[in-house]
């Protein structure tokens, strides 16, 4: 009898992983939250306050988080900050719509009808790849100054990563749950509303998030270069005078509208979407 006839098979067996049974810890789920997210922020805006305290950061270019936020509630208080923030507002959210929504109409549309896809994909390539800020001089020569162009240009930003990611998740759908429900006599519209739309939800909502973003971002761009009021106008007026406490206010109020718009978009995929937690 050789030796290998007398081995034994070594049989492994995998117990319960408590970790995953567990589930995450409270400390996780606590810096997951909206507020638990913010912790990060506050640790370097303590490191950046003592650097400037112990004189190791240079207040010229960079001065003390305490000294902005004293600037930003002088703003609140004596200046027309919250009118501007209102402007930029109403600016980002007509821009953010004036996008997302012909963009998840034209993005499903490509997914679910080959010519349209064979004819829109090709203009969606070509534009896609140009900085849209570089079309705010057309639109000032179209629209004139004001808000127009520059909610126009907040649409377009945000209309190419909603209409991508539409288009993809109708394409990625499972083609033979399709195929089911064709079999038990599904007609199209419940195959669309039933199938088609739930299995593309998840791609559908991270190209709004993306979107959301990209809204904002078009409209302090638009502001900067173009409008007379608005965030981004203001910001720019105090980088011009260097007015760098000022500055460094209205771009805090620029990150916490961006870190409110990602909030507001997820709390609302969770609220009524939350089968697609964690797939997008």
């Amino acid at each position: 009898m050789t030796l290998s006839e007398t081995a034994q098979p070594t049989v492994v067996e995998y117990g319960p992983n408590k970790r995953a049974q567990r589930g995450p810890s409270k400390a996780f789920r606590a810096m997951a939250s909206p507020l638990g997210s913010l912790v990060p922020v506050v640790v370097i805006l303590t490191l950046w306050q003592i650097g400037s305290m112990l004189g190791l950061i240079d207040r010229t270019f960079f001065p003390p988080p305490l000294d902005c936020f004293a600037a930003l509630v002088n703003l609140l208080v004596e200046g027309d900050l919250l009118v501007n923030i209102w402007i930029t507002v109403q600016r980002v959210l007509s821009g953010f719509a004036l996008g997302v929504i012909p963009a998840v109409i034209v993005g499903i549309t490509m997914g679910l009808l080959p010519w349209a896809r064979v004819v829109i994909d090709p203009v969606i390539s070509i534009l896609y790849p140009i900085p849209a800020v570089a079309l705010l001089p057309l639109l000032l020569v179209i629209f004139g100054t004001g808000s127009t162009p520059i909610v126009v240009l907040a649409g377009i930003i945000s209309f190419f990563p909603t209409a991508v990611n539409s288009m993809a998740g109708v394409l990625q759908n499972d083609k033979r749950l399709s195929q089911m429900g064709r079999n038990m006599g599904a007609s199209q519209r419940q195959l669309l509303w039933k199938i088609i739309l739930p299995g593309a939800l998840p791609s559908i909502f991270a190209g709004i998030r993306l979107s959301a973003g990209l809204a904002l971002l078009g409209v302090i761009a638009g502001e900067f270069l173009a409008g007379s009021d608005g965030i981004g106008s203001l910001t720019w007026q105090y980088w011009q005078v260097y007015q760098i406490t000022n500055m460094y206010a209205t771009l805090a109020v620029i990150a916490a509208m961006g870190f409110t718009l990602t909030t507001v978009t997820l709390r609302i995929q969770r609220r009524y979407f939350n089968w697609t937690e964690g797939t997008s």
